[in-house]
């Protein structure tokens, strides 16, 4: 379950732990990076022993991609008072839904689910999906709590077949999604075998205007690529990934 926190030095320390579950060789140097940090600074702050102004705040909390209830508890010393201790439904859902988006494992065990052979349990689907098992039964309790998974007499069922997202929404979660595919197209680059996979790209050229009929094609090929291709029970989790996007710059009219 969501772990609610009362010191934003807490939520540092969690999601170190959350970036080594999902990779074991993720190291706090490399989070300190990430932050924009030196280690020393990291683990003084982690430890309690530098204190965290808003500044600093501010700019290693752009650099996490915090949850509602996260981002709460990171600057809850800057709430009033009277507000610090107050629990709101409105953040576990919010939190609930944020998660759901932004962490593909979520739609990697609701596929699990219809797969030959599937197992309801939190070490199986972990090392199914090569992540550690705090991050998956986090993520299974969660997928009950949001009525996507159910409990029958002869196992668990999914309950709903197609999940999608809005289009031409600026949300964090969905930002993060689509960072997570890059991190996932790397990782099967260096380490999956050719013929368990296929990557392509082409290049051309187009006018903007005909952006709405790219997007609007390329959600067609999903539609026709998930009919044609997706099993009801088949053995393997795969995700198709459709990046489309510019290389060249807007150009500069002062440009000669």
């Amino acid at each position: 379950m969501e772990q609610t926190t009362n010191k934003p030095y807490e939520v540092l320390l969690r999601k170190l732990e959350e970036s080594k579950q999902r990779n074991p060789l993720f190291s706090q140097r490399a989070f300190a990076k990430k932050l924009g940090l030196s280690p020393g600074a990291l683990s003084e702050l982690i430890a309690g022993k530098r204190p965290l102004t808003m500044d600093t705040k501010k700019k290693i909390a752009e650099k996490m991609d915090l949850s509602p209830q996260e981002k709460r508890d990171f600057f809850i010393e800057d709430l009033p008072e009277h507000l610090r201790g107050e629990k709101l439904s409105y953040f576990q859902m919010t939190n609930d839904q944020f998660h759901l988006v932004s962490d593909w494992w979520h739609y990697g065990i609701l596929n699990l689910v219809n797969t030959k052979g599937f197992k309801p349990s939190v070490p199986w689907i972990s090392q199914r999906l090569g992540l550690g098992r705090m991050v998956i039964e986090e993520a299974w309790l969660r997928l009950f709590r949001l009525g996507f998974l159910e409990k029958t007499k002869v196992g668990v069922k999914r309950k709903h077949v197609r999940l999608e997202s809005s289009d031409n929404l600026f949300d964090v979660s969905v930002q993060r999604s689509h960072l997570e595919d890059l991190r996932l197209i790397e990782k099967n680059l260096v380490e999956r075998p050719i013929e368990e996979r296929d990557t392509t790209s082409m290049t051309l050229v187009i006018n903007k205007k005909d952006m709405p009929l790219a997007k609007e094609l390329i959600r067609k090929f999903h539609d026709q690529f998930s009919s044609e291709v997706e099993s009801k029970n088949g053995d393997e989790v795969y995700r198709l990934s459709v990046s489309f996007f510019p290389l060249s710059q807007n150009q500069n009219p002062e440009a000669k």
